[in-house]
């Protein structure tokens, strides 16, 4: 696998320094401060009501990415959090988070994904409710996911099916066909999504840039219900990606995205249609949230 520059300096910085992860770091840093300046205590019902401030409502079928890290002052659990919007989106709803399991295993050939038993590394709140009762989960080993209600069998059923993690037979593509809401509570501010991703799965048709996101075909194996090993196509690259957010964040309007606060914790809803809709166009321009690979060698000269 060919490597970025940024990729080797923070490789030298890392055994200079002896840090095994600047993200981590980074968190345990923001944590430390912001438990010295920020007091205000809230609960359950404090941090749903924000979310429907932000338009959670009734009937909506949302996506919830998680640091509860960031949940200094909150008084309550994730078990709460969960009981609490599905209150909220009621039947008709749909609730889903992520459940990738542990990059090693990710990382292992010899890896048999368990759907029903594996952990994810998506964070304590995606891990309480991947043990909730009644939620199903996709068989993908790189961005697996859970939901419950009414649409979860329509977002779940394909994801080992399609070409890649993010096309229109993913759950996150599904999610953006849907029109659902993206909540990210504690992420950093220009974060995203993961379905931000179905940007290069849909423009990987339209221009070589693009393309060369997928150009890695692997096979991996996952359980059946009948505990049966079963095998499955994707298509990923080998190649180093780097990005930042903010790069497309910047254009994105009020009617894409919308961010309140509570106590330190910032809760972003972004509106998955309209911010794929930007994503696509700006991509199409040559403007992503990709720095690595880099855009600027490639022509996006419109005809």
């Amino acid at each position: 696998m060919n490597r970025s520059i940024y990729t080797h300096i923070g490789r030298i910085a890392k055994q200079m320094l002896g840090i095994r992860d600047f993200s981590l770091l980074r968190k345990d840093l923001h944590k430390r401060i912001g438990k010295l300046l920020y007091h205000d205590k809230y609960e359950t019902a404090d941090l749903v009501g924000i979310m429907q401030d932000l338009g959670l409502e009734k009937g909506s079928t949302v996506c919830i990415h998680a640091s509860m890290k960031e949940f200094y002052n909150f008084k309550g659990t994730a078990t709460e959090i969960i009981d609490a919007i599905l209150k909220v989106i009621g039947e008709e709803g749909t609730l889903m988070m992520p459940a990738f399991p542990p990059v090693a295993c990710q990382q292992d050939d010899t890896y048999v994904f368990d759907r029903e038993n594996d952990r994810t590394e998506a964070g304590y709140l995606a891990e309480t409710f991947r043990k909730y009762p009644g939620v199903k989960r996709s068989i993908n080993v790189r961005h697996s996911v859970c939901a419950i209600g009414k649409n979860a069998d329509y977002l779940i059923r394909d994801h080992h099916r399609g070409h890649d993690c993010w096309d229109a037979m993913s759950p996150y593509g599904r999610l953006c066909e849907l029109g659902g809401l993206v909540f990210n509570l504690g992420m950093p501010r220009s974060y995203i999504g993961t379905f931000e991703h179905c940007t290069e799965s849909i423009l990987q048709h339209e221009h070589p840039y693009w393309k060369q996101f997928f150009n890695e075909k692997k096979e991996y194996k996952y359980y059946d219900d009948q505990h049966q090993v079963c095998t499955y196509i994707d298509y990923n690259s080998d190649a180093d990606k780097r990005l930042h957010e903010g790069r497309v964040t910047k254009y994105f309007t009020f009617q894409d995205w919308q961010m309140l606060k509570i106590s330190n914790l910032e809760v972003k809803m972004l509106r998955a249609d309209r911010c794929l809709k930007k994503m696509l166009e700006l991509g199409r321009k040559g403007i992503t949230m990709f720095y690595v690979p880099s855009p600027k060698k490639y022509d996006f000269k419109q005809e």
